[in-house]
């Protein structure tokens, strides 16, 4: 009688799962899917080169080689960690620079250009400079939605990403800025965020553009949760106090690399000098703004 008892429970359980409302998954921060739901971002060839940004192809320039060789170095970087969790920080660079018109953005893209010309490895470019952004302006895109809205919760990270027609880089703009910006970007939904797309897109590497460290503290909220970080200094132009203010706002990254940009006293036809001459097609922008505004 007691087997008989048991099993007759049994059975009323079944029962009662069978008939039960399905519980949904918990969904991860950005949404499972990672694929971009916008139409896809033809990149014109004349208009980055206006903005002194090179795509890879057969032609070789100075520029390309350049940010080939700073492309190796900071893929040497994650390769020789043998961590798990840290070669997946390494992945995560952070581009900024102590004041604004270093050329922290001709670098950012550039750079994800670089990684993108690779066989192997893709490169998604990341805007969080909510405030003064010109990625807009030179990839030809619209800036009203981007991160800021998959933290805040109101867009899923499928509808801000934006595939190019370089099948190995996308794009995720920054989205309109605003007073809570900073308590975003410094929120636990930034770290689970970053963590949800390493982990997804394994194959990626995530160049991050953000505000100079003197003109918000953007950068030196994200320090910490990336693996590394190229400082970008002008040269004849960025003061050493700058720097070193700069640098120790972003001393919570394991990882610093400086890159002197716009030398006009090294050869041209020496590859790996980290020395670039920036162009634009006139005087806007982020790489062009006065240190006024810092």
């Amino acid at each position: 009688m007691a087997e008989t008892g048991l099993i007759e429970r049994a059975a009323a359980l079944l029962r009662q799962q069978e008939t039960a409302e399905p519980v949904a998954p918990v969904k991860p921060p950005g949404g499972a899917v990672l694929k971009s739901t916008e139409p896809e971002l033809v990149l014109d060839r004349g208009r980055l080169a206006s903005f002194g940004i090179a795509i890879p192809s057969a032609a070789r320039s100075r520029t390309v080689e350049e940010f080939r060789l700073i492309k190796r170095n900071l893929v040497g970087a994650w390769s020789q960690n043998d961590l798990r969790a840290n070669r997946r920080a390494s992945r995560l660079i952070m581009v900024t620079s102590a004041r604004p018109g270093e050329g922290k953005t001709f670098t950012a893209l550039n750079l994800a250009l670089a990684f993108a010309s690779e066989r192997n490895v893709k490169a998604l470019l990341v805007d969080v400079d909510t405030q003064h952004s010109t990625m807009p302006k030179i990839l030809g895109i619209g800036g009203e939605k981007g991160i800021v809205d998959v933290l805040a919760g109101n867009l899923e990270l499928s509808e801000v990403l934006i595939q190019t027609n370089i099948p190995n880089l996308m794009i995720l703009p920054a989205g309109e800025g605003g007073p809570h910006v900073p308590e975003l970007l410094s929120s636990h939904e930034m770290g689970r965020l970053l963590d949800h797309m390493t982990e997804r897109l394994a194959e990626y590497y995530f160049i991050i553009d953000t505000p100079p460290c003197m003109a918000s503290s953007d950068a030196a909220t994200l320090a910490p949760l990336v693996g590394q970080v190229v400082f970008v200094i002008e040269a004849h132009n960025t003061q050493q106090g700058e720097i070193e203010a700069a640098l120790s706002t972003l001393s919570t990254c394991p990882r610093i690399s400086l890159l002197l940009n716009k030398s006009d006293s090294l050869a041209t036809e020496h590859f790996g000098s980290y020395g670039y001459n920036y162009h634009s097609a006139d005087s806007g922008g982020d790489e062009q703004r006065s240190a006024e505004t810092a």
